[in-house]
């Protein structure tokens, strides 16, 4: 049926009716040709099987009496019948007694006749079987054979009759076609013709000349006249339309051209439909790039899009949020990925069916810049004044400190009888006092070489613990001058008094007194402890911990600025030159360490600062306990756990800690010895051997330390090789010690660890 599209109208309901005849006419004929043709062959069995029978019957009394020659005779009678080709008479035995034959078309005597009759039709011959009956008594049968071609050519001349009337109906048939097509073909190619023409035009002003009747064709015409009427009212408004609009997009189009702003206009799906000259520019993406896009991908932050994305969904359901209708300053992003400050104004638009947001775009960071940098040169302004102040303000408080003992132990040496009892003691504080005010005048100067970058330390081996008593004395006497009702407290990590490190006297102790007499400033009652512990092996940690008042967080930065003070309610706490703690925390880090501080408000603070530490300086194992000979071994209290697959490693460690005092628990794998610590969590102390069976040393000290942070944990091992205690460390053991292990080596470490601890 493709083949019929492209025809026209006209030849399509011609197509039709033609294939339709000619399926009726193949129809008409098979069925008539069949019909005629079975009625032909009844006719014919019929015809000749009475013609049969009629032999029969004449040759009854001749088979009858066996006169043969009376039956040939009557047989050859039949050449009268025009068809019969042979007939032959059988006796009722089936024996051949008479027969005849058309011409040289002998047929042979058949060896089997049936007793019945019968009549077939096969290869154009018909054969009959009568048999010929007397008295209920078969005497004899006739068989007869017969052309069938007169038949057929009756057939055939029955079939072209049938096809000559057919032809003629269906030439009749197309010529009453063509007389409807005038009629319904006619109109409907005029209504093409006047479509072509308004389509070629565009005038949809055309009248129609409508049809006579009310059939489809009528109605069509009338309801195509209807639609051009609506069509040409439309066309007359869109006209209308068009001409306001390209009035209103002159104007836009002279704003846009002189506009400095980003003018961008985007539909209800916030998809951009123009961008104009300034937008290109302050984004660097043409409009070919950007039309169609989101507005969000082009001009919002990725950070921002989110929050942009839930306030579109506000403003599509209902037509407002917290962009439309206003201006506003947010953060926006050009084509490089360049952030700046943006000043945005939004406003929707309705125009018909259409509706979306015009928006506006200034860049104003430099005008935020200006504006942050003039707001924080008042702050800086506004701060550095009210820190020069009180600079100026506490300065003679913070001289008269250590005036006031200088002058104040003078006048006690003045005394009768003083001098002699008290003198080493007095100038002692004396000395101490002057060299604190001496401190507070370097104190200006070396702010001033902190921000030339010119101070400098001068490192030495230095006894760290009569330093950290000299201290102690100087602000216990300060202590109990100012009458304050908290206590000074000292604690070290190592007892002797030849404990050394290498750092600079002067400055180490400038840090300690800086933040010690920071904290007398700020504590009204409790206590001040300051001391040191082993932070690692190779790190000292010095702190000064108070009660006092604390500091918020968002302050704790604060304190190490120049001049940096937190403001107090009670103004009497204000004193210092604020330059302490700025010192204080340079000064740690040019004698290798850092420092920091924690705090709670309304509870106290404390300060750290670390040290680097080298165990080649003392006598004794890298904690300093002492190896001279007599020491005192006994760990009574402690609970040691010794974890050591070896016999005669366990056996040499339980004689080396059979007098110790001290309770051991044992442990022959890593296994067992994360077993233990989890059931004894009064453990002090574990002795870890890093090579064992089941699980070793390492792993052991991992799973010990997901449950116990806190004890002490030193690694024996045979290894030696360089990074083996950087393993270990990292592994969360505090220390590290090889085999073979010395006796006073080993008493020492635990020693040094255990009253660290207990500390």
């Amino acid at each position: 049926m493709k083949i019929l599209t492209n025809l026209s109208i006209r030849a399509k309901l011609l197509a039709s009716f033609l294939i339709v005849m000619l399926v009726s006419i193949v129809i008409v004929t098979f069925s008539m040709t069949t019909v005629h043709s079975n009625y032909l062959d009844d006719y014919l069995k019929k015809s000749y099987s009475l013609k049969a029978q009629m032999i029969g019957e004449l040759c009854l009394t001749a088979l009858d009496f066996k006169n043969y020659k009376d039956v040939n005779e009557i047989l050859n009678r039949v050449d009268i019948i025009e068809d019969i080709e042979n007939a032959q008479i059988y006796n009722s035995k089936d024996s051949l007694v008479a027969s005849y034959n058309k011409g040289n078309k002998i047929l042979e005597p058949l060896t089997k006749v049936s007793n019945k009759s019968e009549a077939y039709i096969e290869d154009e011959y018909l054969y009959v079987t009568e048999p010929a009956i007397f008295q209920n008594s078969i005497n004899g049968k006739v068989f007869l054979k017969v052309s069938t071609k007169s038949h057929s050519l009756s057939e055939f001349k029955f079939i072209r009759t049938i096809i000559v009337v057919l032809i003629i109906s269906t030439i009749m048939i197309i010529a009453i076609i063509f007389g409807l097509q005038k009629m319904i073909i006619t109109p409907l190619k005029k209504l093409s013709e006047t479509i072509g023409d308004i389509t070629e035009n565009q005038k949809f002003n055309i009248k129609l000349d409508i049809p006579e009747g009310r059939d489809e064709v009528s109605e069509l015409y009338k309801r195509f006249g209807i639609m051009m009427e609506t069509i040409s009212k439309r066309e007359q408004e869109r006209d209308e339309a068009k001409m306001h609009e390209e009035s209103i997009n002159e104007i836009f189009a002279k704003v846009n051209k002189s506009s400095f702003d980003a003018i961008i206009v985007c539909n209800n799906q916030m998809k951009i439909t123009f961008f104009n000259n300034a937008a290109e520019r302050l984004f660097g993406y043409t409009f070919a790039e950007v039309n169609g896009a989101p507005f969000e991908n082009i001009v919002v932050p990725a950070e921002y899009r989110k929050e942009f994305e839930n306030e579109i969904q506000k403003y599509r359901s209902s037509g407002t949020c917290k962009y439309t209708t206003k201006t506003f300053e947010a953060i926006s992003i050009n084509k490089e990925n360049k952030t700046f400050n943006a000043e945005i104004s939004v406003n929707t638009y309705s125009s018909g069916d259409k509706n979306g947001s015009v928006i506006m775009i200034k860049d104003i960071t430099q005008r935020v810049k200006y504006e942050a940098e003039l707001v924080e040169a008042k702050k800086k302004a506004e701060e550095s004044d009210k820190l020069k102040s009180a600079f100026l303000a506490n300065m003679s408080h913070e001289i008269r400190t250590p005036m006031n003992s200088i002058i104040g132990f003078s006048e006690l040496l003045a005394k009768p009888g003083n001098f002699d009892l008290h003198k080493e003691k007095y100038l002692e504080f004396i000395i101490n006092s002057g060299k604190s005010l001496l401190n507070l005048i370097n104190d200006i100067i070396d702010i001033s070489k902190i921000e030339a970058g010119q101070l400098k330390v001068k490192k030495r081996k230095v006894n760290l613990n009569p330093i950290m008593n000299e201290i102690y004395l100087s602000h216990y006497q300060i202590n109990d001058m100012k009458n304050k009702p908290f206590e000074l407290r000292m604690k070290r990590a190592v007892d002797s008094e030849d404990f050394n490190i290498e750092t600079d006297p002067f400055r180490f102790k400038q840090i300690l007194n800086n933040l010690i007499g920071n904290a007398m400033k700020f504590t009204e009652k409790g206590y001040i402890e300051f001391g040191y512990k082993f932070n690692t092996p190779e790190q000292l940690l010095f702190y000064v911990k108070d009660t006092g008042c604390g500091m918020p967080q968002d302050k704790l930065d604060v304190i190490f600025k120049r001049f940096g003070q937190i403001e107090q309610k009670d103004d009497k706490n204000q004193s210092g030159t604020g330059l302490g703690l700025t010192i204080s925390k340079k000064l740690a880090e040019l004698l290798g360490g850092e420092m920091w501080v924690e705090s709670v408000e309304n509870e106290g603070s404390v300060f750290y600062f670390t040290l680097p530490y080298d165990p080649e300086l003392n006598t004794a194992d890298e904690y300093g306990a002492s190896q001279a000979e007599g020491n005192n071994d006994s760990l009574e209290g402690s609970t040691i756990l010794v974890a050591e697959d070896e016999d005669m490693n366990i056996a040499y460690m339980q004689e080396v800690l059979a007098d110790t005092k001290a309770t051991v628990l044992w442990a022959k794998n890593g296994e067992e010895a994360v077993k233990i610590t989890k059931e004894n969590p009064s453990i002090d102390l574990i002795l870890m051997d890093i090579k064992m069976p089941v699980m070793n040393g390492y792993d052991a000290t991992k799973h010990i330390r997901e449950f116990n942070k806190d004890v002490i944990i030193i690694a024996q091992t045979a290894y030696a090789l360089t990074g083996e205690k950087e393993k270990t460390i990292a592994a969360g053991c505090n220390y590290y010690i090889t085999k073979p292990i010395e006796i006073q080596i080993l008493m020492n470490t635990l020693q040094g660890f255990l009253k660290s601890k207990k500390k």
